[in-house]
Parts: C-alpha cells; sequence; structure tokens
C-alpha cells in the first residue's frame, strides 16, 4: 500500500511532465490508476472526494513549484488549462480554476499578472458560471495595483467584471451612495513653500514709477493655491456642502477660482506640447497620473493647461448635479436653499462659457459632457426605484393590439347555392345562433305533460317516473326552469322517484292559473302521506307563510339584545356550545369592555354563521339557560 506522501510525489512529478509535454489526458489516466491502487483506510467510502482533492491539490503545489523555478508564462498557461479541463472532467472542483489563478495572482508580479489576466479574458465563458470565487481573486489583484501606473491594467479588471456580472448585480452598483473618503488630496500648507512665489525686490516698483506691463499670466499667491486645493474636499465628500458655514466658503472659493480660470487663456500650444512628451515606463507603456500635482511651482502652469482646466470644471458640473439631485439616501435635511439653487444655476453658466472657450473642440466637449450628466441622471433615477432588472422593451404597437386582430378576415369562397343562401339569410352568426326558432328546449309544463288549469278534484296522469331517460332529462328541465331544486332544507333527502313527484306536483300548485282557482291536485294517499311527512319542511305553502317562518325562526340583533343581560354570567360556556374557539373567547374577552358589549357580539357573530332560532333555544337548553330567556324569545 503506498503512502499519501509518495502518491502525492509521484501525481506531483507526472503533472510537471504533462505540463511540459502538454499532454493533460495522459496525465488524468495516470492519476487514476495511481489511485485506484492507493487504499485510504480512513475514508473508504469517498474515494470519488479523495481524488479530486488530491488532483486539485496536486496541480496547485507543482504550480508554486514552477513559479519558484521561474518557468515561462506559456507553462503557467498550461497549468491554468489544465485545471479547466480537469473541472470539465469532475476531476477536480468546480471552483478549482479559480483557485489556480489567485495562486498565481498572489505568486506573480504585476507585469506577469498583466498577462495572465489574458487567459481569463480569453475563457470568460467559463468563468461566468463561478464568478463570486472570481470576483474575490480579482478585488485581491486590484489592491496591488496602482493607479497611475496600472491605469490599463486595472480599467482591464473593472471592463471583464462588468462583461461576466449583470448590469443590475447591486455588488456594485454603491446603493446606498457612499463616497471614497479616502481619496485625499495633500496640498502645502507651510510658509516655506511660497517663498519662491514672492517676487524680488528688483521686480517690486517704488511710489510713483510706473511699473512695466506684463505679458504673462496673473501671479498665483498662497491664498489663490489654498483655495483652490482646498475644493477638492468638497469634491470628495458632497454633503458638506449642505452645512451653511461650509457652503459660505465653498462658493467663496468657487468664484475666485472661476474668476481666475477667466483671466488665465487657456495655452493650447503647451497643452499639446504636455501631450507629446510621454513618458514612458519601464514596461514601454505610457504612464498616466490619476492624482494631481500640488505643487505651488506648478499651479501658474497648470491653470493655463487645457486639460487641467476641463478636469476642475467638470468636476463642478459633477458636484452641482448631486446637491440638486434626489438621492434616495440623502438625509432629509440635506436642501438646498432657493438662493443656492440660483447661484447654482448661475455659477454652471459661467463654467459652461469658460468650457466652450477652451480648446480643442469646446462646443463638443460640452455637448458630450451634457450627455454624460443626462445619462448620470437616469442612472440615480434607476438607484432610487430600488434597481428594478432591466427587461426588453416591448413596441407600444404590440401592447396596443388586441387578442385576436393579427387574424385577417379572409373572403369567403363560392359553395353550393344551398349554403350561399344559408349564409345571406343570416350575415351575423351570432344572431343567427340566437333566434326564437333555434330555441328546441321545451317548456317545463309541456314536458311534464301539466295541463293548463286543473278542476277542483281533478287527478293529473303523470308519465312514469321510473323511467330512468325520463326522469333524467326532467331533473335537467327543472334544473333550469324550476327554482325549488336548490332551496335549502334540513331534513334527510327522499329517494328519487319520491323527490322528483314532490316537485313536480309542486310545480303544479305554484302554476299562475291553478292558484287563481286555489284548485289541489290530488295523486293518491300515499303521495298525500308523503307530502304531509316531508314536502311542507323541503318547499314552504307559499312565499308569504315562507318569510313569516323565516321571521319567526331566526335569531335577530333586537332578540339579541334582549337577552343578552340574561346570559352574560355564562355566556363563556355558551359561545363553546355555539362551537367558538377558546382564543376567539379570549379575543371578545380583550376586545370589549363590560360582559354584556362581549355576549351580544358573541351571539352577533353566530347569528352571522347560523342565526336559526330554533337551534339556538336547543343549545340553551342543553347549557341550563333556556328558562330564563324562554319568556323573551316566545313573547
Amino acid at each position: 500500500m503506498r503512502s499519501y506522501r509518495v502518491l502525492k510525489q509521484e501525481l506531483s512529478t507526472n503533472f510537471k511532465e504533462a505540463v511540459h509535454s502538454n499532454n493533460f489526458p495522459e496525465f488524468l489516466k495516470t492519476s487514476k490508476t495511481l489511485l485506484s491502487t492507493w487504499n485510504n483506510p480512513y475514508y473508504l467510502d469517498s474515494r470519488e472526494n479523495d481524488f479530486k482533492n488530491v488532483v486539485e491539490l496536486t496541480i496547485r503545489e507543482a504550480l508554486l513549484d514552477l513559479i519558484k523555478n521561474g518557468i515561462d508564462i506559456t507553462f503557467l498557461e498550461r497549468v491554468f488549462q489544465f485545471s479547466i479541463d480537469a473541472a470539465m472532467h469532475d476531476a477536480v472542483a468546480c471552483n478549482a480554476p479559480v483557485l489556480v489563478i489567485g495562486d498565481m495572482f498572489e505568486s506573480c508580479t504585476i507585469a506577469e499578472c498583466e498577462k495572465i489576466f489574458a487567459f481569463i479574458e480569453s475563457r470568460d465563458i467559463f468563468f461566468k458560471a463561478c464568478k463570486n470565487h472570481l470576483l474575490r481573486s480579482c478585488n485581491d489583484l486590484s489592491k496591488r495595483l496602482s493607479r497611475s501606473q496600472n491605469t490599463v491594467f486595472f480599467g482591464r479588471i473593472l471592463m471583464f467584471l462588468a462583461l461576466i456580472f449583470p448590469l443590475s448585480e447591486r455588488s456594485g452598483l454603491n446603493i446606498i451612495s457612499e463616497f471614497n473618503l479616502e481619496n485625499t488630496t495633500a496640498y502645502s500648507i507651510n510658509e516655506d513653500a511660497f517663498n519662491d512665489l514672492i517676487p524680488e525686490k528688483s521686480d517690486i516698483t517704488e511710489e510713483g514709477e510706473i511699473s512695466p506691463k506684463k505679458s504673462g499670466p496673473i501671479t498665483v499667491d498662497k491664498n489663490l493655491y489654498q483655495k483652490f486645493w482646498s475644493l477638492q474636499d468638497f469634491f470628495r465628500n458632497p454633503n458638506i456642502c449642505y452645512n451653511k458655514m461650509q457652503w459660505r466658503q465653498f462658493a467663496s472659493s468657487t468664484s475666485d477660482v472661476l474668476t481666475v480660470f477667466g483671466s488665465f487663456k487657456s495655452d493650447d500650444a503647451n497643452s499639446s506640447k504636455w501631450k507629446q512628451a510621454e513618458l514612458p515606463s519601464s514596461n514601454g507603456s505610457c504612464v498616466y497620473f490619476a492624482k494631481f500635482l500640488t505643487s505651488p511651482k506648478l499651479l501658474e502652469l497648470e491653470l493655463s493647461d487645457s486639460h487641467f482646466r476641463r478636469y476642475v470644471l467638470v468636476q463642478f458640473l459633477i458636484l452641482f448635479q448631486y446637491l440638486n439631485s434626489p438621492v434616495k439616501f440623502k438625509l432629509d435635511s440635506y436642501v438646498l436653499t432657493e438662493e443656492q439653487q440660483n447661484w447654482i444655476k448661475e455659477t454652471v453658466k459661467v463654467i459652461h462659457k469658460l468650457l466652450l472657450e477652451t480648446p480643442p473642440n469646446g462646443e463638443t466637449f460640452v455637448q458630450d459632457v451634457e450627455k454624460i450628466l443626462q445619462r448620470e441622471e437616469f442612472w440615480n433615477a434607476w438607484k432610487n426605484e430600488g434597481c428594478p432588472d432591466f427587461k426588453p422593451l416591448t413596441d407600444k404597437a404590440d401592447l396596443e393590439k388586441k387578442p385576436g386582430e393579427d387574424l385577417h378576415v379572409y373572403p369567403r369562397k363560392k359553395v353550393s347555392s344551398d349554403v350561399t343562401k344559408l349564409w345571406e339569410s343570416k350575415p351575423n352568426n351570432w344572431e343567427a345562433c340566437r333566434s326564437a326558432k333555434r330555441n328546441f328546449v321545451p317548456s317545463l309544463e309541456s314536458y311534464l305533460e301539466i295541463p293548463p288549469k286543473v278542476e277542483s278534484g281533478q287527478v293529473i296522469q303523470k308519465r312514469d317516473i321510473s323511467d330512468s331517460k325520463y326522469a333524467w332529462k326532467a331533473m335537467r328541465l327543472l334544473c333550469m326552469r324550476c327554482p325549488y331544486i336548490f332551496t335549502a332544507n334540513t331534513t334527510t333527502t327522499k329517494n328519487f322517484v319520491e323527490y322528483l313527484e314532490s316537485i313536480i306536483d309542486r310545480v303544479v300548485k305554484e302554476n299562475p292559473q291553478n292558484q287563481q282557482d286555489s284548485a289541489t291536485v290530488e295523486t293518491g294517499v300515499a303521495e298525500d302521506e308523503a307530502m304531509e311527512d316531508g314536502n311542507d319542511e323541503l318547499f314552504p305553502a307559499s312565499e308569504e307563510d315562507s318569510k313569516e317562518e323565516v321571521k319567526e325562526n331566526v335569531l335577530t340583533k333586537t332578540l339579541i339584545q334582549t337577552i343578552s343581560g340574561k346570559l352574560q354570567n355564562n355566556w363563556q360556556a355558551l359561545a363553546l356550545k355555539l362551537g367558538f374557539q377558546d382564543d376567539e373567547i379570549e379575543y371578545y374577552e380583550t376586545a370589549f369592555p363590560d360582559v354584556k358589549t362581549q355576549t351580544e357580539q358573541m351571539l352577533i357573530v353566530w347569528m352571522e354563521r347560523d342565526g336559526s332560532l330554533s337551534t339556538f333555544t336547543k343549545i340553551l337548553q342543553s347549557v341550563g339557560l333556556l328558562n330564563g330567556v324562554l319568556s323573551l324569545i316566545t313573547g
């Protein structure tokens, strides 16, 4: 039996050979053979998981050995590809390639990581399945990058993450509108730094002497320098502008700086020279400085540079838009006064004028900035709505369409003369279907053979109801035309034949012509007994009698108010008999102040559920409360 150390050493050797020979299938085959000969006494039931763990550990340890020996970047790409192939063959866990990439990022230099990242960009489809694991590795790598020297690489990372994550992914949206307060701009406050800005004595004119006219720009002093760079604190944290004292300082500094921008004409020639003077880095790429150079000696040159002027002026526009925008997570106190809003409007006009005068292509630049700020408003509104998922818009014409509008009405083909005649008789098919001539359902009287008028003492000869076909059709017709079929009853339903006979007899009695003569229908002694026993309970004798019976046999609110005082001492026991649960009784006890009101509300709820006075009387008798309220109920 091989030991685990020997097994891992053999797998590591085979993997390194596979990397140099670029033969991953051979390594996979060899590793399965070696693992099949290894007996793990502790994990006999998890052989498959052991295989994955051993292969993954072998790849990662072999990778570190190759990096220590200074292997070429081509072999690192092979290791990365091997990890992907192993994951696709279920030889390692699905997140193993991300772990391999993380090991490479942690063990290689920035220049090597930039080349390794190209592997990821070329295999973006694979990483969409494990994007959360890759996000951690990319974040760890971005923390090592310099914002000034590795700007392009940092942008590649952000673009790749934006590609594999959906636009509505909440992890990259800054939902609560936080600011990067760590992005501070350091500038000089030492008096010695401004000594070189003080003009020499020979340059100072004496009293009465005419000073020579200077063709150069306005001299930058300490006051202007500190006002200018103090604005970066407001750009970094715009919320401090809502403070009255801070706002006064900001408005004063902004007015002075914009006045200086108006007096300093942009020197496009110097800007082009700066642009042409590219500073190559050690790896041959152009260096971009993301932070401003804040030396007092450089401010005079920076104020004349067109690119620098645009950076600062656009910062003003972004700040002003935020101050006026309705942001969901702003405090309620963060509101500008009308005076502040008017000042911002006038200042924005001044900034637009300065941008138009700034070469090159000032007008085009202003239009582009306005479009970007408009997009920012849409983005802010989308975040205020809770970042709903983006769905393709449906064409307005499709939304206004009704079902069936796409169906075309084709002209009728010529057919036989009989069909044409049938079509022409009724152009509208629906009207033809509603015609009275198409009503083939017989009337109730004709089918049941009920005479229009029954004489006194006349015996009606009925068809044999025991015929199942006739009885079934009669029941269907009665369901359509007779209201007594659906009358509620409290007695046990009789057999079908007797029930149908009672219904027919009731229909004969309720025939209007027979009611005028007060005729009675005699159907035999057996049928009379049946009617006396149960039919009166199923079907009331008349509508007036039915109303009177309902009035007499229903518990009313007036009666409840009358008897609630007699029942209030034992209303909980009565409620249990009426079917109320313990939690319902507890609700009445806590919701209503006195016992009588509790009793009334409980009885009103039961009245809406059942309301039968006879049932209520029986329940009172079972509880032993009937004697106290019997006179009130019957009276």
